[in-house]
């Protein structure tokens, strides 16, 4: 007799969506009580199911394996392939506590020969029968063409008086296999976080799974974690495992499905998903912490995550409540505007706190501030001295009032006889109060009108233009000269006189 390995799996045969549709009535078939009268099953390659009522069954403790075991039917196969066989009580329609062994066949049917492969009880949930305790599964390597037969019988001669309905499962293995790994959900590159429950299917099509495994790695291609381990549990568009991220780093990660029938042929599926541990980025950064601002003011930066989240924006005073600024972005920014706020409506001048608000589909906050004084208002810039429409010579101290918060300049300048540009008289950065702004040395220059032009400008950034500044501007206009210096001397006499008769009277202008 040629030596073969023989194993028992102790694991539930539990039928799929395909087997239960089409399912035999329970009882269905006679009882076959005697070996050299078993029930014949197929030897092809797959899945055989018989139902059988085994009421009227007799025991055969000559051949039982165990004590006082009853009801005894037969089955029998010839495998057309060699291959690992397995052959199960574990079925809906067995109602009673069965005992399974195996044998192979003499030429003498009422001695066949005892492969020692004896199950009382599978205890797994997908042998109980709901009366008492289990069912049972042998698998073993078979040879083709040999023939072996099955005995199964009732636990201590059914002493706690189940139904005696028998459901019985053969599987040979051989040809090509259905075996579907699929995961549906997460989808490719999806975000995940906290516990996630992996949606697929792990099943063999008309035939019997084994076990299925589901375990991920991060991409970078380190060691593969377990997630289920999983024995001959079907699961057809269920959940097939809850996974507990918390443990992970952030970052991609292989997710991995392997289904394995008892045949030992595999199917795999495999789906790349984002474990998200945090919020990627909140930046603010524009305007910069410090920045004097005014107008419009232009917010810029990043919120972005791997995951699907929206940002918000606000403001406050420094000693106030947040106000959001717009409404609710649903749109990831990066390195782009986020937003403008309006600072001429309802915002005075002083300090404020600028936040940018995000969060993550997992609940991930990120966020980032910066500290800004806003100033709309324009300096102070007047001219006191000279008067306006006065006659000046010589050394002129031009004496007014420069003053601003955030001053950051101003300009002194004339423009008028021979110049045809404002040309600068003196200039500042301080503030200067009542005081000389500058002295406009006006030797040299033409007897004529001129105008003075003061400007002053501050350090606020206006609408979000660098150019822009708050500013003020006064121009006043004075001459060059003495007044009634018709002839333009210096002084005043009688020469002016005759020049005033000659215009009055003969309308001869000097």
């Amino acid at each position: 007799m040629s030596t073969r390995r023989c194993l028992i799996v102790a694991v539930a045969l539990a039928a799929t969506g395909a087997f239960a549709a089409g399912a035999v009535a329970q009882c269905g078939e006679a009882a076959t009580d005697s070996s050299c009268n078993p029930r014949v099953m197929p030897g092809t390659p797959g899945l055989h199911e018989v139902v059988m009522g085994v009421a009227t069954a007799t025991p055969d403790y000559h051949m039982s394996c165990t004590f006082n075991a009853g009801h005894a039917v037969w089955f029998q196969t010839t495998p057309q392939q060699s291959g690992m066989l397995v052959f199960s009580t574990c079925h809906p329609s067995t109602s009673y506590d069965t005992v399974l062994q195996a044998w192979r066949s003499t030429y003498d049917c009422e001695f066949p020969q005892s492969l020692s492969l004896c199950v009382d009880d599978t205890p797994v949930t997908g042998c109980a029968n709901g009366c008492s305790y289990y069912g049972g599964t042998i698998s073993f390597m078979a040879d083709a063409g040999v023939t072996y037969l099955f005995q199964v019988g009732s636990y201590n001669n059914n002493g706690v008086g189940c139904v005696l309905c028998l459901g019985v499962r053969l599987y040979l293995c051989g040809g090509s296999a259905q075996t579907v790994a699929a995961i549906t959900a997460p989808g490719d590159f999806a975000c995940i976080c906290g516990t996630t429950p992996i949606i697929g299917s792990a099943y063999e099509v008309n035939g019997l799974i084994g076990s299925y495994q589901l375990k991920c790695r991060d991409t970078s291609g380190g060691g593969w974690s377990v997630i289920a381990d999983v024995a001959n549990s079907p699961v057809i568009d269920g959940v097939l495992a809850q996974w507990d991220t918390s443990t992970f780093p952030q970052g991609y990660y292989v997710l991995r499905l392997t289904v394995t029938n008892v045949c030992g042929q595999d199917a795999v599926d495999e789906r790349v998903v984002w474990v998200d541990g945090q919020f990627d980025s909140t930046v603010l950064r524009a305007p910069a912490t410090g920045q004097i601002v005014g107008g419009t003011v232009c917010l810029d930066g990043t919120a972005w995550d791997h995951c699907g989240g929206a940002f918000e924006l606000y403001y406050r005073p420094l000693s106030g409540a947040y106000v959001q600024i717009g409404s609710t972005q649903n749109s990831w920014v990066v390195n782009d505007p986020l937003g403008s706020w309006n600072t001429r409506s309802g915002v005075p001048d002083g300090e404020y706190e600028l936040l940018g608000w995000a969060w993550d589909q997992c609940g991930h906050i990120g966020a980032d501030d910066s500290i800004v004084t806003v100033d709309n208002t324009v300096p102070i810039a007047v001219i006191t001295s000279p008067a306006a429409c006065s006659f000046v010579s010589g050394s002129v101290p031009v004496i007014g009032t420069v003053n601003d918060a955030h001053l950051a300049g101003w300009t002194l300048q004339y423009t008028g006889g021979d110049a045809h540009a404002w040309v600068t008289i003196s200039s500042g950065t301080g503030p200067v109060v009542n005081n000389v702004l500058g002295d406009w040395n006006t030797s040299g220059l033409d007897a004529c009108a001129y105008s003075l032009r003061l400007i002053a400008t501050d350090q606020a950034i206006i609408d979000c233009n660098g150019a822009l500044r708050n500013q003020t501007e006064y121009v006043t206009s004075v001459s060059i000269g003495t007044c009634c210096d018709l002839n333009g001397d210096g002084v005043a006499d009688g020469d002016d006189i005759q020049l005033f008769l000659t215009c009055l009277l003969l309308g001869v202008c000097p």
